[in-house]
């Protein structure tokens, strides 16, 4: 198979070009062929906080490193920095690879990173990668939208900018034959709980938390709503919560056997 390799762009007065690579949930075999030929590549990674050792340790000795990772409550970097670093750097006529866990465009701020350089005149490509909305159910044996379960899908977070709670789709989980994948949610399972009782939600909604999906310390823990806040504490993080009858599947369905 012929493969393309990347130049450093030495043309005066020229800038650089930007990967915005979608890393997964975290398995090196669910990369995909254009994600791993980019890792090896490019001249430089700005490396998410997400992003799992074995695909960390893909990438060349050689390639230059900047850890640029938000997690909760503990951000390294604010996103405005980032943006300008991934500008200089791309100013610099160097090839740039951003990695990001999961796909970019799905709640990874890709949108934002792309048109802030795209403003600046700076080429952009984006790289899709298995979402853990997606993957995480299915790596736990949950088919989210498994006929005789579920008609519809919906995928929300509930954490906003600036750390706000977002509760805006609670009212969803009164649908019938619906799934709902919440992320970043874990931590703010009271909050989510009393609203949705508050609302009228069953108490006896099928409820999942899948923590570290796909990889070797995975965890699924399976409950109802009303006993998502007590499973919730102990839950290892990053998780994300699966509310609607096809949770019942787990346990019928294969999980994902993660290989080193």
């Amino acid at each position: 198979m012929k493969t393309s390799s990347l130049k450093k762009n030495t043309t005066k007065n020229s800038f650089g070009h930007v990967y915005l690579i979608g890393c997964g949930i975290g398995d090196v075999e669910l990369l995909t062929l254009k994600a791993y030929k980019l890792i090896q590549e490019v001249d430089v990674l700005f490396v998410d906080h997400l992003i799992s050792d074995e695909i960390i340790n893909i990438i060349p000795k050689n390639t230059e490193q900047i850890y640029v990772g938000k997690s909760k409550n503990n951000h390294s970097m604010k996103q405005e920095e980032i943006n300008g670093l991934l500008l200089k750097y791309s100013k610099k006529s160097l090839s740039v690879g951003r990695l990001k866990s999961g796909d970019p465009y799905i709640f990874g701020r890709g949108a934002e990173e792309a048109m802030f350089l795209l403003e600046h005149g700076i080429r952009v490509d984006v790289i899709p990668g298995i979402s853990s909305s997606i993957a995480a159910p299915l790596s736990a044996g949950i088919a989210p939208t498994a006929r005789n379960y579920s008609a519809s899908l919906s995928i929300v977070t509930a954490h906003l900018k600036e750390n706000i709670i977002n509760l805006d789709w609670i009212e969803i989980l009164k649908m019938k034959n619906h799934t709902t994948i919440v992320l970043m949610a874990v931590s703010r399972a009271n909050e989510i709980v009393a609203k949705a009782l508050e609302i009228g939600v069953d108490k006896d909604l099928p409820t999942a938390i899948i923590s570290n999906a796909s990889r070797t310390n995975q965890r699924v823990f399976t409950t109802t709503l009303k006993g998502l806040s007590s499973l919730a504490k102990d839950a290892p993080r990053p998780a994300l919560i699966v509310f609607g009858d096809v949770v019942n599947l787990h346990g019928k369905l294969p999980i994902w056997k993660h290989e080193k």
